[in-house]
């Protein structure tokens, strides 16, 4: 191990110090010396030859100093302390530098992060990678399955050591805690033990077993404080209590991400908590399934295992269209939902616009350096006179700028960490989002770090470098190299306004995008209030709430203030959807069809202000014992009747047509948009709940005066009916809204803050530019001034350039936006296939910010003094 003790000495710096040497090596030859004079030399000559005998003192102290310490770490400590020196020295160009820096970096990382935790993250659990989620596919669409399925495949599966399955059901708990149901292979197959307490197995997941539950970390510092008390404690779900047993590992959040769990149950206590016996009946599809391969078991031979045993027991499912089905087993390790799908291309978006940006903000630095190094041509002149290389020169350079990117990565860290918090807030992707800095996001940081650096400061290092040492040592120095920067610069500023003009472009898309989407027509009026009634899957309280529908219509119907007033169920805004078949006795039901069910009180269309296209709505006289009798909506009358009237037609809520479950088609209903501003018309089915009982799950009003007047009554006026009833949000239609444009307010804000970024910069890069052209040509300037050219000559020489910059930009960015225009017409919305207006403004905004830049270097030229101008070196 001697060469690691040599470096370690190295790196130490130990040995003798260039002094202690010197005063060695005097001592030497003045022992030399003395040899020399017994020997019958004069004390002169015989100290010259000494001197002659120990020549080369400087090179052996160097010679030293290589063998003896690691030169290229001196010269880089060396370098770094220069370039503070220097950057102290200029407090202006440093602070807006690393302020610079700071932004960009810190947008992409903010960015970065939200997309790591969309799209790259594992789970935090045992060997990810081995888990692999189990699906059952009807043509090509993952469909749910039912729990005797999941027990049958589980019990004869060989090529899986465990299988569990989770249920998209959510549990509510009375303080507001939302958990969800699990077999009991659950946190065995994740590999997820308890911090305290234990977690469930199998055998709390068996019928008549005691009712237990696993909290969240989360859960249990929020309403437990973290106390260990907690376990032997009870939950109140819905009709059972469950014993808390367990605390689950902080970190971990479930196998979904951005679906925060608070706690656990086994899935064996369905019966009593949610409606219905799902355990047992193969109708309710409502599972899914993820097991953990066993070694050496590949995904694509789990899938012939398991094939044959969901053909043998495909009929404890629900196969809806007879198609050909089969199992997929997918891999798993970043969980399963559908989180990637929604956020994956916004993300991707900020990504390439943050990108962007960073570009436009190095392009920046690079011009600003450009400018430092015109003002340091003489020092590097004398530098390279003294016998420095250009190498060294140019390694010192990039150090300055590799100074100034550390300190913009030091302030964009924290910046990062707040803006991703920030964008996933704004996006409303969920508390279970896992945010945390890992190793992957540290090697992000210093790439980008290190592309900043290439990018401004490479261009100028080199161009610092090429200059002549004799011009440079010059008072004037009007080189080729000043040619060559400004030209260089040029190019600079032609890039930023390209790209500004590109992402200015896309701001205002996403801007106009998100307002198409806000001032729709939704089919139905905007100032309808929605009065949400939250619904407890209980049969006794599907039950209470099914015998309030009556009471609840003829209360609100008698409120001042209220035009009129209507009750739903699974109605606009629901947080419950209840879907249905459709078929006539000419169409069966179709595997694109995808039929809402609404079940609707008299006046409800001249309530939600839903015009009648055809027929009349529901009233009165639609009641129990009368004939069956439904509303379509535009879409479902078109695929069902063709062109022909839907009046009086049958229509039944079967797969295939069943004339005992015929309904008679009385109106056809205007298209309206129900749960989102982007979603498709699709089909919907409006009928009596006289004739379909149904719990309440909504209250829709129309005011005659204030909103806020009838909210205030409204709320009363349940409350007078029911005391214990709750009642969730009351908004109107359009605010109701709000929540699902979660995507298209993200892409607006961020969006339109990078193009105030990139309008800005395009600004400070023309008069940047152009200012520093007419600093180089004030005593060209002041020689046109003196042979009689006017200020109007001079504007058109300063507005000139501009002008070829900005045409050279125009030409290029236009070309892009419109690239960016056809590439984001899927993310966008209520745009024509040929509408490039917006580009169109943009450019013409970008005009007249590069006009308004390069107009006061161009009056400041026409003003100048030919006489000062003239006396300038």
């Amino acid at each position: 191990m001697t060469w690691l003790r040599v470096l370690l000495s190295r790196l130490a710096g130990r040995g003798r110090t260039p002094a202690e040497l010197s005063e060695e090596m005097a001592a030497h030859r003045a022992l030399l010396a003395a040899e020399y004079e017994r020997r019958g030399m004069t004390a002169e000559a015989a100290h010259a030859e000494a001197r002659r005998q120990f020549s080369g003192t400087t090179q052996a102290l160097e010679l030293y100093y290589e063998q003896r310490r690691i030169p290229l770490l001196d010269h880089m400590s060396q370098d770094v302390v220069y370039a503070l020196r220097q950057l102290r020295a200029s407090p202006g160009f440093t602070v807006a530098a690393v302020l610079t820096l700071a932004l960009g970096i810190g947008a992409n990382l903010a960015i970065y992060r939200v997309l790591d935790a969309v799209l790259f993250r594992e789970l935090p659990v045992r060997d990810p990678g081995g888990l692999v989620q189990i699906q059952f596919l009807e043509g090509s669409d993952p469909q749910r399955v039912s729990y005797p399925l999941f027990r049958e495949l589980a019990a004869r599966q060989q090529v899986l050591d465990s299988l569990f399955a989770v249920s998209d059901v959510g549990l509510p708990a009375p303080d507001g805690g939302r958990g969800f149901m699990v077999s009991g292979a659950y946190f065995r197959t994740l590999g997820i033990p308890a911090q305290i307490g234990r977690v469930f197995t199998e055998d709390d997941d068996r019928p008549g077993a005691q009712p237990v539950a696993v909290l969240s970390d989360a859960y249990w510092t929020r309403e437990y404080a973290r106390s260990t008390s907690a376990i032997g404690r009870t939950l109140q779900l819905n009709g059972a209590r469950a014993a808390i047993i367990g605390v689950a590992p902080a970190g971990f959040f479930g196998e979904t991400p951005g679906a925060a769990r608070d706690f656990w149950v086994p899935m064996s206590l369905q019966p009593v908590i949610t409606p219905g016996d799902r355990i047992n009946g193969a109708a309710y599809s409502w599972l899914s399934m993820i097991g953990r391969l066993r070694p050496g078991v590949t995904a694509r031979q789990a899938e012939a295992a398991l094939d044959p045993l969901f053909r043998e027991f495909a009929h404890l499912t629900v196969t809806r269209f007879g198609r050909s089905y089969r199992v997929r087993v997918a891999p798993a390790n970043r969980g399963i939902g559908d989180l990637d799908r929604r956020f994956e291309r916004p993300l991707w978006l900020l990504m390439g616009m943050a990108g962007l940006v960073l570009v436009m903000l190095c392009s920046n630095l690079a011009n600003l350096l450009l400018g430092r190094a015109a003002v340091r041509t003489h020092e590097i002149g004398v530098r390279l006179a003294l016998g420095a290389g250009r190498g060294r020169i140019l390694r010192q350079l990039l150090t300055e700028s590799l100074v100034l990117c550390a300190a913009g990565v030091a302030l964009a860290i924290p910046l990062g960490s707040r803006g991703a918090s920030a964008l996933a807030a704004l996006a409303s992707v969920g508390t279970g989002l896992h945010l945390e800095a890992g190793w992957h996001q540290a090697i992000f940081t210093v790439a980008a770090a290190l592309a900043c650096t290439c990018m401004f400061g490479l261009a100028p290092a080199f161009a610092a470098t090429r200059v002549d040492v004799h011009s440079a040592l010059q008072a004037q120095h009007r080189t080729t190299a000043g040619a060559r920067r400004r030209h260089f610069a040029n190019a600079l500023v032609v890039a930023q306004i390209s790209l500004s003009l590109v992402l200015i472009c896309g701001a205002a898309l996403f801007a106009r995008s998100l307002w198409n989407l806000r001032h729709q027509d939704f089919g139905m009026s905007r100032n309808t209030l929605l009065v949400d009634i939250p619904l407890e899957l209980t049969p006794q309280a599907i039950a209470h709430q099914g015998a309030l529908v009556w009471p609840l219509y003829e209360r609100m119907n008698s409120l001042p203030g209220v035009r009129s007033a209507a009750v739903s169920a699974f109605g606009p805004m629901s947080s419950l959807l209840r879907t249905v078949g459709i078929s006539t006795p000419e169409r069966p039901a179709q595997r694109t069809d995808v039929t809402r069910l609404v079940c609707v009180s008299p006046r409800f269309f001249e309530t939600m202000g839903i015009p009648m296209v055809a027929g009349r709505g529901i009233t009165a006289e639609d009641r129990a014992g009368a004939a069956p009798v439904v509303v379509l909506n535009q879409g479902a009358a078109r695929a069902l009747f063709g062109a022909g009237s839907a009046i009086g037609r049958s229509v039944s809520q079967k797969d295939r047509y069943a004339a005992r479950d015929a309904m008679q088609v009385i109106g056809v209903a205007r298209d309206v948009r129900f749960s989102s501003a982007r979603e498709p018309f699709g089909f919907v089915l409006y009928v009596p709940i006289a004739q379909s009982p149904a719990p309440v799950t909504g209250i829709v009003l129309r005011p005659a005066g204030n909103p806020a007047q009838a909210a205030a009554a409204a709320r009363a006026a349940v409350k007078s009916v029911d005391p214990n009833l709750k009642i969730g949000a009351i908004r109107n239609y359009a605010e109701a809204f709000e929540g699902g444009l979660g995507n298209d307010k993200l892409l607006a804000a961020i969006a339109g803050t990078f193009g105030l970024i990139a309008l800005a910069l395009s600004y400070i890069g023309v008069y940047g530019v152009l200012s520093y052209a007419v600093e180089r040509r004030t005593h060209e300037i002041g020689i046109r001034i003196a042979l009689g050219a006017g200020r109007a000559g001079i504007y058109r020489m300063v507005l000139g350039e501009a002008s070829l910059l900005m045409a050279a930009s125009l030409l290029v960015g236009g070309t892009g936006s419109v690239a960016a225009t056809r590439a984001l017409r899927s993310t966008l919305f209520g745009f024509a296939a040929a509408d490039y207006t917006l580009p169109l403004l943009a450019a013409v905004l970008l005009g007249f910010a590069a006009f308004a830049a390069s107009y006061l270097p161009a009056r400041r030229a026409s003003r100048l003094d030919p006489v000062d101008a003239l006396r300038q070196d």
